[in-house]
């Protein structure tokens, strides 16, 4: 399912950060996979590590934000949701900024062979030495997410699509 893994580190004591791309195709449209992207009911299996609460009402437009929780390893905090980018149906990304580090996901849709094919990339920065290791020693990764991301994604927005379309004739 999951093609294409970039990471990435910067050594010699400079921040750590880490990047990854993943792509997945999905058998639905991408107006499908962006409301699935976004239903509020699913956002706790879309991103098991992060719970939203309720925040800006123009969410999810650019610049609007929420807090949360992130729970990344053995890493539980406090966090700051910003929505960078939302063009609907086509591209959305943000960001999740702790103190200790900083998180941005992205997810590009395009139309393709009847489905949308989903490129979802992201990175994990720390600004911590401690927050890093939790993360590192709860066995976490960036791609490990971005991997399930995907799956969750997928199976949610090709099930709300077969569910849509009722029974075969």
């Amino acid at each position: 399912m999951a093609i294409g893994a970039l990471q990435r580190g910067a050594g010699s004591g400079e921040d750590d950060r880490r990047s990854v791309e993943r792509r997945v195709w999905v058998k639905a449209s991408p107006r499908r996979v962006w409301t699935t992207l976004h239903d509020e009911a699913l956002q706790r299996r879309l991103f098991a590590e992060l719970s939203l609460r309720p925040g800006d009402s123009t969410w999810p437009a650019a610049g609007s934000t929420r807090p949360g929780d992130v729970h990344l390893g053995l890493l539980r905090t406090s966090v700051s949701v910003e929505s960078m980018e939302a063009r609907p149906d086509s591209t959305f990304s943000l960001a999740i900024v702790a103190p200790e580090f900083e998180i941005g996901w992205a997810w590009r849709l395009a139309p393709l062979a009847g489905g949308t094919r989903v490129i979802h990339d992201g990175w994990f920065e720390t600004r911590d030495r401690w927050a890093g290791v939790l993360v590192r020693l709860g066995r976490e990764s960036i791609g490990q997410l971005a991997e399930a991301h995907l799956r969750a994604l997928k199976e949610l927005a090709e099930s709300s699509a077969e569910a849509a379309a009722g029974p075969a004739a």
